[in-house]
């Protein structure tokens, strides 16, 4: 096959400049899917928040989540934190980390479990937090 493109071309994908631009422009696809399914850790919104003796469960819906499970929304169990704690949350992230490390006073700490973003599992983390 002859290629009818003019040397350089960028649109022309045999071209070094037009390889360059397919590298880039799949490079920043795969970057959006990939931030697309995982949440931002400083854009969230608490949903609902219940203190249980010592420990925290909280509903966060993060809105960049958009190809998450359960619409970005996660339930989240912190044990040994009071609510009081989380109104200065500026970052929350809901993955496993470890519990040992130090957390500031605006980021949430590690969390302890996590549970379905629906009512069952909001119910499980109630009762998980409960025992605990």
């Amino acid at each position: 096959m002859t290629c009818r493109h003019r040397p350089g071309d960028p649109d022309c994908s045999s071209s070094p400049e037009g390889q360059a631009r397919t590298a880039r422009e799949s490079a920043e696809r795969l970057r959006r899917e990939r931030d697309s399914t995982t949440p931002d850790k400083m854009k969230f919104d608490i949903l609902d928040v219940v203190q249980m003796g010592a420990h925290l469960v909280v509903k966060v819906r993060y809105p960049s989540c958009t190809k998450c499970a359960y619409e970005g929304v996660k339930v989240i169990v912190y044990l040994d934190t009071a609510l009081k704690e989380a109104i200065f949350w500026k970052e929350v992230d809901p993955h496993f980390r470890d519990p040992k490390q130090k957390s500031l006073r605006k980021v949430a700490p590690a969390p302890a479990a996590r549970f379905p973003a629906t009512e069952e599992g909001w119910k499980d983390a109630l009762a998980y937090a409960q025992t605990k």
